[in-house]
């Protein structure tokens, strides 16, 4: 299969979005990116080229079990099979993308350098458009959703003191809703950031200079929770690979560059760089609180009422509405909010059910770390270091948003951790031969040996 056609498969998640926001508004608008990728997938698996013994055996099992409970509760409820076919679309699509994400990098001499170049042709779209919106005011045309001004936008404000600057909010950029628009940027700048600063490449400068462009949309998006989990998952991976030297530098030069930039926005717009800082200093003291509301009292009824079973896979997944369903606070009386992937998922199948499915894509997050720790340094290892503290990060983060809801979210960070699923062993003298054998691509001293030595060793065994 053309390789050019899988690289345009793996930026479907983004495209169907604008599609959708700018063109068709219509939900058939995500069936037809669904029916691209599974048609691409099954083609791929016909020839023997997709990777399917790379997945993890318990995953398998455990996913044969989650998909028994919910088979058997089919038969005996009067759900629309459209319900679950949602469902299963938010549980195992993700995987769809990985399997042809990782097809195209076992295929295509330096294709994470390709993803990458997408990544970084997105984000600027992204953020150029936010800067748009934001220029033009809340109520231009370019901030409106399906004809409707200002639909999806969200107030820049904080609970305590409300909206910080009259007329300042959150935009949606190319997506319908501010919170996808966080989600999203979070996704693509933490793997670029992965990948510029783990992958042991020599570069220009201008990429890393970029980096305080894509900090810039992240603060634009408002999204606390993207800002935070981005700088504490770079930081605690670049202190646990600092006797390896990767990365570390380039972490302190992107520190300085920082308190640069945020130091000339200070001087520049003194009252906006405020309220910047209240909204996600504010995180601090909402954590807790949606903890609270959206984990710890619906915990509770969970416990008590969907223990063993639920409603239905997929009744309170997005999407869900035209079929029957609904959201789980509206379905379930609950204590507290309830806005949470583990809630909604238990209120689907049970929680016992639940973590089957959550053990399940943990053992692909632990396949992905012993991937990264086996070939650090090299671009597919960055990608899979990526992929792994993505999932961690979405799980935290899921306690307090149902990020696990958002397709466009999911199958986007899948598709860009693809090296998971990869066997070094089967690339076609992709990544490794040509990006980490040449010792002026990667860091300086003892390290550098010892990455040129398993490059030799990874050659040998192509």
């Amino acid at each position: 299969m053309n390789h050019w056609w899988l690289l345009f498969v793996l930026n479907v998640p983004l495209l169907q979005e604008a599609v959708r926001k700018y063109l068709i508004y219509s939900d058939l608008v995500f069936l037809g990116g669904d029916v691209l990728v599974l048609a691409t997938a099954i083609a791929v698996g016909l020839r023997g080229r997709l990777n399917v013994r790379n997945i993890p055996m318990a995953f398998v099992v455990l996913s044969a079990v989650f998909l028994f409970v919910t088979a058997s509760h089919y038969t005996i409820s009067g759900n629309h099979i459209g319900v679950y076919g949602v469902g299963l679309r938010a549980t195992f699509l993700p995987l769809v993308y990985m399997l042809v994400s990782a097809r195209y990098l076992s295929a295509v001499d330096s294709g994470y350098e390709r993803i990458f170049s997408c990544v970084n042709v997105w984000i600027m779209i992204i953020g150029i458009m936010a800067i748009m919106q934001i220029v033009l005011g809340k109520n231009h045309p370019i901030n409106a959703v399906w004809g409707t001004s200002a639909l999806g936008v969200g107030d820049f404000a904080t609970t305590d003191k409300g909206v910080l600057i009259p007329g300042m909010f959150r935009p949606t950029s190319i997506f319908t809703h501010t919170g996808k628009f966080g989600q999203v940027i979070f996704t693509l700048v933490l793997f670029k950031w992965c990948y510029l600063l783990f992958a042991a490449i020599k570069r220009s400068p201008w990429p890393y200079a970029l980096m305080l462009f894509d900090l810039a949309i992240i603060l634009i998006s408002g999204q606390r929770a993207a800002l935070m989990f981005l700088v504490l998952s770079i930081g605690i991976v670049a202190l646990g690979t600092r006797r390896h030297g990767i990365g570390v530098w380039k972490i302190l030069v992107l520190g300085l560059l920082i308190i640069g930039g945020v130091s000339g926005a200070w001087v520049a717009k003194p009252d906006m760089a405020m309220a910047v800082y209240e909204r996600f200093a504010s995180v601090i003291n909402a954590i807790p609180l949606r903890l609270e509301g959206n984990l710890w009292l619906p915990i509770q009824t969970v416990m008590e009422d969907h223990l063993m079973s639920g409603e239905g896979l997929g009744y309170f997944t997005f999407g869900a509405r035209s079929f029957g369903g609904t959201l789980v606070y509206e379905g379930i009386k609950l204590e507290g909010l309830g806005e949470s992937s583990l809630i909604r998922l238990s209120g689907e199948v049970g929680l016992l059910v639940a973590m089957t499915i959550i053990l399940a894509y943990l053992t692909v997050v632990a396949r992905a770390w012993h991937f990264y720790r086996e070939h650090r340094g090299s671009p597919v290892a960055s990608g899979a270091l990526f992929f792994s503290i993505w999932v961690m990060c979405l799980m935290l983060w899921s306690n307090t948003a149902d990020v696990f809801a958002n397709s466009i979210v999911t199958t986007l960070g899948f598709a860009l951790g693809g090296a998971t699923l990869c066997s070094l062993q089967s690339m076609h003298g992709g990544e490794v031969a040509s990006e980490s054998v040449s010792s002026d691509r990667l860091t300086e001293g003892s390290q550098s040996q010892g990455l040129n030595s398993r490059n030799k060793l990874w050659l040998l065994q192509e």
